[in-house]
């Protein structure tokens, strides 16, 4: 079953409902190490996995001044090197979290378009999957 993306959002602290204001898009990326465990002799490379990693990135308009638990709470976790409690919504009900530093914060103001923010988080600790009822 295909989801449409138009459900999406970007949720920062503990409560469902401290949405990011202004998101457009966001994309998240899981990695596992894998160890090469070959020896002389073999014929085929031979691996053992390591350990994982994740990170996330989101882009949209730029709101921190009326978004004060969105946006602004976001940039203030850069500013001091707090992490944030991290949900990415695939719909209304389905979401992946976990802690995260906020790595880098960038905004972009062109002369013949709307201020943007781009904001990537790099993970602390494990991901969950919350499966929506």
């Amino acid at each position: 079953m295909a989801v449409a993306g138009k459900n999406g959002k970007v949720v920062i602290g503990t409560e469902s409902d401290q949405k990011v204001v202004g998101i457009k898009n966001w994309s998240l990326e899981l990695s596992l190490d894998t160890l090469e465990t070959t020896s002389l002799g073999d014929d085929w490379k031979n691996y053992i996995t390591g350990l994982k990693e994740w990170s996330a990135s989101s882009e949209g308009d730029y709101e921190v001044p009326v978004d004060e638990k969105g946006q602004a709470a976001l940039q203030e976790a850069f500013l001091s090197g707090a992490t944030v409690t991290v949900k990415l919504f695939v719909d209304e009900k389905n979401y992946y979290t976990g802690e995260a530093y906020i790595n880098s914060l960038s905004i972009e103001d062109p002369v013949d378009d709307v201020v943007s923010i781009s904001i990537e988080c790099t993970g602390t600790g494990a991901l969950s999957f919350e499966l929506g009822e």
